[in-house]
């Protein structure tokens, strides 16, 4: 699964990489997903020439406007038909070698995410930009570090997932921070994530240095919300580490006798419980939400479509690298329900994975399982 906007000089890299991918691993039944997301240059011709030179089925699927990288990354999941579905991005910033040692990864123990990691122990960034390198790094950390489990790289986009774990994921975000929110919900539901040492690189990547987005201030406020999102596993934390300081400075007043000291003593008295019960009342709410999404997740019958957030798609390319029928403006972009058994619990390591749903595509205005 490649999402892409204006990747025009590297998506036909790209697919070739890919599809020599596909026939070292030829125990594999391939399929390559190209999204693109609305790009405004000549990424949809490159892809679809690059395609028919390809052995590998290619399926090209376009949104009719840039809806952003979260929804891109939900149309190829949502089209997704195998037991394991390979993010990868159109840079190809880790290499074909690591992305190989993802799949064996996967093969060997079928957890529910395996992460190509440059954090880890092990992993690398080369020649990344450094404003970029420092904001991602300290965004990592920080997620790490309020996360329910010792993940180093939360925020990268080339990942193994389990193909019916992640269709039967809700996902809602539109931007690059759709990576965080499927680690945070694969962590509520106690999924297994498995991370590998891989090497970043940007060597060779000088037009994408060159582009303005990256030290925008759009880049900086997706770094930002990064940060932010490390609130959804610990909310509890905001009320609760003033409420501790204004319970230790009551507490100092009080035995030091300055208990008129400015009001502050009687202040911190009434702060502690009201921003204590802040806190608890926030933990409450946060367990209620990751009842609700357990229970959400193991429904086996789900409504299919969601229009309202739904990007119009366009199918280009069917599978067989041949054009496929026009469709007119009928909307081809559903969230898929998928019959995953287990999984609110972690799969044994010695069964098969589980078949995906297959989903085929028509000249109906949706998708049929």
């Amino acid at each position: 699964m490649i999402p892409c906007f204006r990747e025009e000089a590297t998506v036909a890299r790209t697919l070739h990489a890919l599809d020599e991918l596909a026939k070292q691993k030829a125990t594999f039944d391939w399929e390559i997903i190209v999204v693109n997301d609305g790009s405004d240059d000549d990424t949809l011709g490159e892809a679809t020439r690059a395609a028919q030179e390809m052995s590998a089925p290619v399926r090209i699927l376009s949104h009719r406007r840039n809806a952003g990288l979260g929804a891109g990354m939900r149309t190829g999941i949502q089209a997704s038909r195998g037991d394991v579905v390979l993010a990868v991005d159109c840079d190809l910033s880790y290499s074909i070698e690591d992305i190989g040692r993802l799949i064996d990864t996967w093969a060997e123990t079928h957890p529910h995410v395996v992460i190509a990691s440059p954090y880890m122990e092990g992993g690398a960034s080369v020649k990344v930009p450094k404003p970029l390198a420092v904001r991602s790094q300290a965004a990592n950390k920080f997620l790490n570090f309020t996360s329910y489990h010792d993940v180093k790289t939360l925020t990268g986009m080339v990942r193994a997932y389990d193909g019916p774990f992640i269709r039967a994921m809700s996902l809602k975000a539109e931007g690059p921070d759709i990576m965080v929110e499927i680690i945070y919900k694969a962590q509520i539901l106690r999924a297994r994530i498995v991370e590998i040492p891989a090497t970043l690189s940007w060597a060779g990547l000088e037009q994408r240095v060159s582009r303005s987005a990256l030290t925008s201030t759009t880049s900086r406020m997706t770094t930002y919300r990064q940060l932010i999102n490390g609130y959804l596993w610990r909310p509890f934390w905001v009320p609760l580490i003033p409420a501790l300081l204004f319970g230790l400075v009551g507490i100092i007043l009080t035995f030091t006798g300055h208990l008129g000291w400015n009001g502050l003593a009687l202040a911190c008295a009434v702060l502690f419980p009201v921003l204590l019960v802040l806190s608890l009342m926030s933990l409450q709410a946060k367990r209620y939400f990751e009842e609700l999404y357990n229970l959400g997740f193991g429904l086996r019958a789900v409504q299919p479509v969601e229009p309202i957030r739904t990007p119009s798609v366009e199918i280009l390319l069917d599978g067989q690298n041949r054009p496929a029928s026009p469709i007119g403006d009928q909307q081809v972009d559903a969230r898929y329900a998928s019959h995953y058994d287990g999984a609110l619990r972690h799969r044994d390591e010695a069964s098969a994975p589980e078949p995906a749903d297959e989903v085929s595509f028509n000249t109906a205005s949706t998708p049929k399982d």
